[in-house]
């Protein structure tokens, strides 16, 4: 993170152990970090990857005006990030969740850029950067979460999408997929994640559970 007379004081003062959101600030701050350090994109652990992202520099739009943290994109030392590393500490609150990710996301794009709304489904362009359309990412939004463990008539296309966020924050009711239940997210597994899938179901020593939880780290 940016070095400064604010950060030094920040790192004095801070005791995590009673900091309100530390897991989720520790995560929004080391994602920044590495991704200006080295580069190349980052995403949450519960994102399933469907094809190749054909931008360098992105932000990925979960709703119209409003950018999330869980899937971003850049070259090394880009000045956006390191912009967004210095708000981090200057406007850090630990008790409003999201103020150190997604809100910081947003807040910095508005800084650099003029936003409007999404237009059909074409992506907007800013100086060197992409915000991209929330379909991209967030085909079923975060209220509607619980589609992806449902049995679809037709599973959809995704065509429009790079990946999809299965939104395993707001699970809070421990859905799984099951094994041969034909959900849409056990296809997406089985389609994208055969690997993954295949050793989640069986376990290193062969069959021990019929669940697959979205998201496992």
């Amino acid at each position: 993170m940016p070095r400064n007379e604010n950060y030094g004081h920040r790192r004095e003062c801070i005791n995590t152990s009673a900091e309100r959101n530390w897991l989720h600030i520790s995560s929004d701050a080391s994602r920044l970090a590495i991704i200006w350090k080295y580069g190349g994109i980052y995403m949450d652990t519960d994102v399933i990857s469907i094809r190749p992202i054909p931008e360098e520099n992105f932000l990925a739009a979960q709703d119209s005006q409003y950018s999330s943290n869980g899937v971003f994109g850049f070259l090394p030392h880009h000045p956006f990030l390191w912009e967004c590393m210095e708000n981090f500490v200057e406007n850090y609150n630990s008790d409003i969740w999201g103020n150190q990710g997604p809100d910081l996301m947003t807040r910095m794009l508005r800084v650099w850029c003029k936003l409007e709304d999404f237009q059909e489904l074409n992506d907007l362009r800013c100086l060197n950067m992409s915000f991209l359309h929330p379909q991209r990412f967030y085909p079923i939004s975060y209220p509607e979460w619980r589609r992806y463990y449902e049995v679809w008539d037709t599973d959809p296309s995704f065509n429009d999408s790079y990946a999809l966020h299965l939104w395993n924050y707001m699970n809070q009711e421990g859905r799984a997929v099951v094994s041969g239940s034909n959900t849409l997210v056990e296809n997406l597994y089985q389609k994208h994640c055969p690997g993954t899938y295949k050793d989640l179901i069986q376990g290193p020593e062969g069959p021990v559970t019929g669940e697959l939880h979205p998201g496992n780290k």
